[in-house]
């Protein structure tokens, strides 16, 4: 009887494949927003190292670990730091892949890009234009993938910045309304999509808190209410509503932000809804960035509408006299006090 050879690869030679694996499609779809995932147990590819289907990568942790230790080796048998290899260069995208608070390989993609500036030229369609996209496209593959390290990590936001002061320079240098507001659409989305891949994201939040001033004031309303339609999915993040009392804070247009209280007052009284994170926002707002008319409207629109069993009652009580009602009416009766004691229509 024949013997089958069932044997598995060595641990050598899946690190050197699974490394040229993930470089090759970093490779392939290196001007492409990609989706890279690590695979459950449950779920191994037969060859041990990856699943591909067009832009998206499943890879099994062990394998991503096994990768970054044949990147670390490659990235330091390379000439040397001041050296730019592309092989050295390839190797640093998993090692941030796998380690994203990896400085070093952070630092070294930062310092070609200043060689790359220094030796092309800053013009748009440059080589280091070029560069500045791809760069843009791999950070966004890292930090909108389902990676719960990865998608918070302070390293790669810091660097996105960095990355984002050359290249908005040269994208928007000549571009029109129009073209600005979809560029920091753009980035707005990365924005939300890493928060939702991370929930609170603070991260995430303080890079676009970062960007907001080169945002064009001359579009808000733009960011406000794709940014308001986010924290009505999303009622739970407080860091997503705290970028939106930014937007607010910023906006020069008082009856926007009305506006945008008043909807988000419609949303939560339609769902009852109880999330702290999103109360903090409505009581903010009411205080702060609101006149004495508007939030009086804002009474009347509650009283209008209903707010459950016992909450008409509740609303004449004062804050401290409410024991024994519900949480969804005692929010109310909080809210409807912000401005003092007040009588309001029955």
């Amino acid at each position: 009887m024949t013997k089958v050879d069932n044997e598995k690869p060595s641990r050598e030679t899946l690190q050197v494949l699974a490394y040229e694996r993930i470089s090759d499609f970093f490779q392939k779809h290196a001007d492409d927003v990609c989706e890279v995932e690590i695979l459950p147990p449950a779920i191994q590819p037969r060859d041990g190292v990856s699943l591909q289907d067009g832009l998206n990568l499943g890879i099994p942790k062990k394998a991503l670990a096994l990768a970054y230790l044949e990147a670390r080796r490659r990235f330091f048998d390379s000439k040397g730091y001041n050296d730019y290899t592309s092989m050295a260069l390839q190797a640093t995208k998993i090692m941030l892949l796998f380690d994203p608070e990896h400085l070093t390989a952070a630092n070294y993609r930062k310092h070609w890009l200043n060689r790359l500036k220094a030796e092309t030229g800053s013009q748009f369609g440059s080589a280091f234009h070029t560069a500045l996209r791809q760069e843009q496209k791999f950070l966004n593959t890292i930090l909108t993938s389902p990676l719960h390290r990865q998608t918070k990590s302070p390293t790669l936001w810091y660097h996105r910045l960095w990355v984002m002061n050359p290249l908005s320079t040269i994208e928007l240098g000549n571009a029109d309304d129009s073209q600005c507001v979809d560029f920091w659409r753009a980035e707005l989305a990365t924005v939300c999509k890493s928060g939702e891949r991370h929930p609170k994201n603070y991260y995430a939040w303080q890079y676009a808190r970062r960007l907001k001033p080169r945002m064009v004031s001359a579009r808000e309303e733009d960011f406000i209410d794709v940014l308001k339609e986010w924290c009505c999915r999303n009622p739970s993040d407080i860091s997503g509503w705290t970028f939106l009392l930014v937007l607010l804070s910023g906006s020069e247009n008082a009856k926007k932000v009305y506006d945008t209280l008043r909807d988000v007052m419609i949303y939560t009284i339609k769902l009852q809804a109880e999330q702290e994170s999103l109360w903090f926002f409505i009581r903010t707002v009411a205080v702060q960035y609101i006149t004495q008319e508007e939030y009086m409207e804002l009474c009347v629109l509650i009283q209008g509408q209903g707010t459950g069993a016992g909450s008409n009652e509740a609303a004449f009580m004062a804050p401290d006299q409410n024991f024994g009602i519900s949480r969804w009416s005692r929010l109310m009766t909080q809210f409807l006090h912000l401005r003092g004691d007040l009588v309001y229509p029955s």
